[in-house]
């Protein structure tokens, strides 16, 4: 029996000690370690039959605030105390105080609940630090106001110099969530007086740390997270069902949110009701990547108020992301970064101006309430890039609430270019792709076969660099492919087709697709006699008068280099070869071709004005869809126009 038993208490062990981690992980914030509000109760002055105190409600929470209405603060006595007076405070009930016949207490009750008095409270009923409405800001937002006291005589005690510690310590801040712990002894609290060159202290002091927990709080989420970048058309939304499921009806605007907590409201009001989504979350925080600069690059954050009910003031927002390693300038909102421990991403914290945007509007049947900045920040070259969604947030909370985010693989990534051009071709002409490759092994190229029309059609995409899995852009990708393909298919015509900048001082604009007349490089520089000419290498197009007069196309001289951006000696090779457009290939394929006698065309559409005001990688991934499209409509347009016909009817 006795082996059975002690098999039994280690079980029983276990399970205690598993309980009490699931708790403390409940409560514990890693963005926040030290978080808390701390109640104290500093013993000030002895009575005849009790003593005066002052009780401190201090929030420690760095992001996490005691909103409107404000807190609520309660206990239990353990003897037969009474509250004969307050100021700075309340007790919301006097109880059954029938015993006393001269002096009434101000509370009787066994278990009182305190409220704070608002900041207009007369004189004679304040004490210090008191009266904020039970609002207490978080630490690093306003320290100083992240604090609140009152004053309270409690009597009815036996003998003078008693004082018992109250038991059971509740907090309401201003909904559910804290849980406090014991009331201990702790260390009586210190002050200085006389400018600081006298200590004096409490006789005895009592604290109780309350610590907060999302799951007692909200039974579902509060908030969700979207994203979007200039580079990727495509926004990525709440994840849907985020913060509870829309009703079956699409038709409603208004929705009644599932699972809200009963103690804010007693049946459905405006509180419950949030505008019809998808994600059903009352807050909505949106991270946009802007604008990608030399040195800088920019975002803008919007937060959106879908509660039909109710507004939030002192709201505030945190963001993690490595980004913020670097300088940041945040243009309508305050900001600040917070010290992290365990964590190599820095952490912002944003919140609104005063007068200005601290208060977060509620939603009304057209429109949702919505404060929103623009964040300026500085690359650090090791670490910035645009790919693997380097630039997104990796968490952000509202008022402290963990915001749902979005799954990486939804995340809107950096467009793989030559794919981006290829892949609608490649479904526009019904072709499959090549799995027994017609190229050496190892090369990335890859290959789509089919019959269009009348017509054998291959389109070549020259796959992804196979050690740093980029595009294989520039010239000698280009020069390879194009002799490979040649070798291994033996076609009539090439059409080289792509994307490229143009130049506005030639008539180039967002979108132009073009005809290139003469191919030329721009940074093949060999200032020897004859070997100056072969370095620019001009070749002429195959022509083809009767597209140009049927499709009305443009056309244009186009210049290739090896470089996205453009140098002043790569600039007045450009403008030595008239160029209207600027690509990396098109000169590459133009030197196979016509080694190998192959006719070859080059359609080009503009996605960057190479003397415009814009960075030039800006403005591809910006355009880079829309001009694609374009691309793919001309491409269309000319395969239709050959189908039927001769090179010499071209």
């Amino acid at each position: 029996m006795e082996s059975i038993l002690s098999r039994l208490w280690r079980f029983a062990l276990r399970l205690i000690f598993l309980l009490a981690m699931c708790s403390f992980s409940d409560c514990y914030d890693p963005l926040d370690p030290n978080g808390n509000i701390t109640v104290t109760f500093d013993i000030l002055q002895w009575t005849v039959d009790g003593y005066v105190a002052r009780v401190t409600i201090q929030n420690f929470y760095q992001y996490r605030h005691v909103d409107k209405p404000g807190w609520q603060l309660g206990w239990t006595w353990t003897r037969n105390e009474v509250i004969w007076s307050m100021s700075g405070a309340f007790a919301t009930q006097q109880g059954n105080c029938s015993a006393f016949k001269s002096q009434i207490p101000h509370s009787c009750k066994k278990d009182p609940v305190m409220l704070d008095l608002m900041p207009e409270a007369l004189p004679q009923n304040r004490s210090e630090d008191c009266c904020r409405g039970g609002i207490l800001a978080a630490w690093a937002i306003n320290p100083f106001n992240s604090f609140s006291s009152f004053e309270i005589t409690v009597g009815n005690l036996e003998g003078n110099y008693s004082a018992y510690k109250p038991a059971n310590l509740t907090l309401m801040a201003p909904g559910p969530g804290y849980t406090c712990g014991p009331v201990v002894d702790t260390d009586p609290t210190v002050w200085s007086v006389i400018g600081g060159k006298r200590e004096e202290q409490v006789f005895r002091t009592w604290k109780s740390t309350c610590t907060y927990s999302s799951y007692i709080a909200n039974k579902n989420p509060v908030c969700c997270v979207s994203l979007s970048t200039f580079y990727n058309p495509t926004i990525t939304s709440c994840p849907q069902c985020s913060c509870g499921c829309r009703t079956a009806d699409q038709s409603r605007t208004s929705c009644i949110r599932q699972d809200y907590p009963s103690s804010q409201t007693d049946s459905l009001s405006n509180f419950d009701r949030v505008q019809c989504t998808d994600h059903m979350c009352p807050l909505q925080v949106h991270w946009h990547v802007k604008n990608n600069y030399m040195d800088h690059w920019r975002v803008k954050l919007t937060i959106s108020n879908h509660n039909y009910g109710k507004n939030y003031s002192d709201w505030n927002v945190l963001v993690q992301h490595p980004g913020f390693s670097q300088s940041a300038t945040t243009y309508s909102f305050n900001s600040t970064l917070l010290p992290t421990v365990g964590f190599t991403d820095e952490v912002a914290l944003f919140w609104g101006l005063e007068y200005y945007n601290n208060e977060l509007l509620q939603a009304d049947e057209k429109q949702q309430g919505s404060v929103t900045t623009e964040i300026l920040l500085s690359k650090d070259s090791k670490a910035f890039t645009l790919r693997n969604g380097w630039t997104l947030p990796r968490r952000i909370y509202f008022n402290g609430e963990n915001c749902e985010m979005p799954l990486p693989d939804t995340f809107p990534m950096l467009p793989n270019a030559m794919q981006t051009e290829a892949l609608p071709l490649v479904n526009k002409f019904q072709l499959s792709e090549d799995h027994n490759s017609v190229f050496p092994k190892g090369v990335p190229w890859v290959r789509y076969h089919g019959i269009y029309k009348d017509l054998n059609i291959n389109i070549i995409w020259p796959g992804k660099d196979t050690v740093l899995g980029v595009d294989s852009v520039g010239t000698v990708s280009a020069s390879l492919v194009t002799y490979a393909s040649i070798q291994a298919l033996q076609p009539d015509l090439i059409i080289n087709a792509g994307t490229a900048g143009g130049f506005k001082a030639k008539g180039a604009c967002i979108g132009d697709v073009f005809l290139a007349s003469d191919i030329a490089f721009h940074d093949r520089r060999i200032p020897i006699p004859v070997f100056d000419l072969y370095g620019v290498g001009l070749r002429q197009a195959f022509s083809t008068p009767n597209i140009l007069k049927e499709l009305n196309l443009k056309v244009g001289k186009l210049s290739t280099g090896d470089s996205l951006d453009m140098s002043p000696q790569d600039e007045a090779s450009i403008t030595a070869n008239d160029a209207t457009i600027k690509d990396m290939e098109g000169a590459a394929v133009a030197y196979v071709t016509n080694l190998l006698k192959v006719p070859a065309i080059f359609v080009k559409a503009v996605t960057d004005i190479v003397d415009g005001d814009k960075p030039t990688s800006e403005e591809f991934l910006q355009n880079l869809a829309a001009v694609t499209a374009a691309l793919d409509q001309a491409v269309t347009q000319v395969v239709d126009f050959l189908n039927g016909k001769s090179l010499s009817e071209l």
